[in-house]
């Protein structure tokens, strides 16, 4: 998709400035110290939140301003480790191919403990997937499963 049509639709329309309501919620999980990758930032809300809560933040986005410009599914993310990784509304904008792609970079950057964060929803111009099948991905490459509801998941690579 387009940086124009995820920005005209998606990022302008958000406009929240308040981390998302799970983010807050799992926010517990996670060690008090370390380096914290926000992928689809979007405006920004949930890195600020994070650098709020004490936590060095490295923001990236194709759609926005806020962050480094990356294009997801074709850049590589940026090195890590990171001690967490937030995918907050992202995946079901990218085909299955970009999707993979991202995965493997997820786990190129991840250490022991890393916790990944993912939120998803069935957006009407998303492309379809099945949570499941990309939490038993990371199920099966090394993670743990610490949370998990319909969209909304809590993992730790072990």
């Amino acid at each position: 998709m387009s940086r124009k049509y995820l920005n005209d639709r998606w990022c302008i329309r958000c406009g929240r400035k308040t981390p998302t309501p799970y983010l807050a919620k799992v926010l517990k999980l996670f060690s008090k110290k370390g380096m914290v990758l926000d992928i689809g930032c979007g405006n920004g809300r949930n890195s600020v939140f994070m650098t709020d809560q004490g936590y060095n933040v490295k923001s990236i986005d194709m759609a926005n301003d806020f962050g480094n410009k990356i294009i997801l599914g074709k850049d590589t993310l940026p090195d890590g480790p990171f001690q967490i990784i937030l995918a907050n509304f992202i995946f079901m904008f990218l085909d299955e191919l970009e999707r993979s792609q991202v995965f493997r970079e997820i786990q190129r950057i991840s250490e022991f403990g890393t916790i990944f964060v993912i939120e998803m929803y069935p957006a009407k111009d998303a492309y379809s997937y099945d949570f499941d099948e990309i939490i038993d991905y990371f199920l099966e490459n090394g993670w743990k499963k610490l949370r998990k509801s319909r969209d909304k998941c809590v993992l730790k690579m072990l």
